[in-house]
């Protein structure tokens, strides 16, 4: 379970094998949102993802029996990266599922790093999860979520949250992109517990809005339809163990649409010369649409990943 004991006890396991990524002052944001803005640039993190955290934790609680039986997951990319290249370094088999839609650069370093990779028939996660389960049960390999699991949940969200917080300890609201909730979950559990006072507002695509709806319905809506956007990993249904955390600590739920998306990463390249994946720039998104309610202190925006291709970037550019 979740508990800010598991979740130090996580980061001191992974302080020496992870990147202390920065978190950089955004003169041009704050002047923008009138409140200091800071984004934690977790882009730059082994793998080129968070996910890197939970994959080490992960494979660092298997039992003996389940290390000899192989470790496999159902991915849209950045946590098979992290689970592959930790089950590598272990020396522990891993398969990897992914979308037919997969980013061609996350398929071929997944292949690059020795994971067993399934690509699936269909363009969505949820359906390639249902297809991957049948394996994985039948191969009787040990499955690993990717957010739907407390492991994943305490070292992905909450170590994150906790290095954030050594930081700057007087931030007031953090914004986190949120798919399937397992950042957002461990992440907000452990701001809350510090900070009890702060806000957290969950950035997500209109096109899969799972959490705003699972708030709506008061169930976690864990199945969506899949749908085309460059923004795959934020495409799907929420975790059904995540629902709770995000249930009892998200404040506010900012939904961005694909033409913001796209408007948000080239603002971030013009304005920070970073080149990050779409689906990490919703935070940014959000910020920069003109309904965004007001914000009261320091802000922390949350860029998960950088694992984009060049066809994207292309199409991103309109190159």
């Amino acid at each position: 379970m979740l508990s800010v004991q598991t979740i130090e006890e996580a980061a001191r396991f992974l302080k020496p094998k992870l990147i202390r990524t920065p978190v950089e002052y955004s003169s041009v944001l704050s002047k923008y949102l009138g409140v200091p803005v800071y984004l934690k640039l977790e882009f730059l993190q082994q793998t080129g993802s968070f996910k890197f955290r939970g994959g080490l934790y992960a494979i660092s609680c298997l039992s003996a029996e389940e290390k000899k039986r192989g470790v496999a997951t159902c991915s849209a990319g950045n946590h098979g990266l992290a689970l592959a290249t930790a089950a590598k370094e272990a020396q522990i088999p891993c398969t990897v599922f992914v979308p037919k839609t997969v980013e061609q650069v996350k398929f071929d370093k997944l292949r690059d790093l020795g994971a067993n990779v399934q690509r699936s028939e269909f363009p969505g996660y949820d359906d390639t999860m249902k297809w991957a389960r049948k394996i994985i049960q039948e191969k009787n390999l040990h499955f690993v979520s990717a957010y739907d699991d407390e492991q994943i949940m305490i070292a992905n969200g909450g170590t994150l949250a906790l290095e954030i917080l050594e930081e700057i300890s007087d931030a007031a609201h953090f914004l986190l992109p949120v798919g399937g909730g397992g950042l957002a979950a461990g992440f907000a559990f452990y701001a809350k517990q510090k900070k009890p006072g702060c806000t957290i507002i969950a950035c997500q695509h209109e096109g899969s809005p799972a959490l705003k709806l699972s708030f709506e319905r008061g169930e976690a809506v864990t199945e969506l339809p899949a749908f085309d956007t460059v923004a795959g990993a934020l495409e799907g249904g929420l975790g059904e163990r995540c629902f709770p955390y995000l249930q009892k600590h998200v404040d506010h739920v900012a939904l961005v649409s694909e033409k913001e998306i796209y408007a948000a990463f080239r603002w971030l390249l013009s304005n920070h010369q970073y080149l990050i994946e779409p689906s990490s720039t919703v935070p940014i998104a959000a910020c920069l649409k003109s309904n965004f309610p007001p914000l009261t202190g320091k802000s922390i925006l949350v860029l998960t990943g950088r694992n984009v291709s060049l066809a994207t970037v292309q199409k991103m550019l309109g190159s």
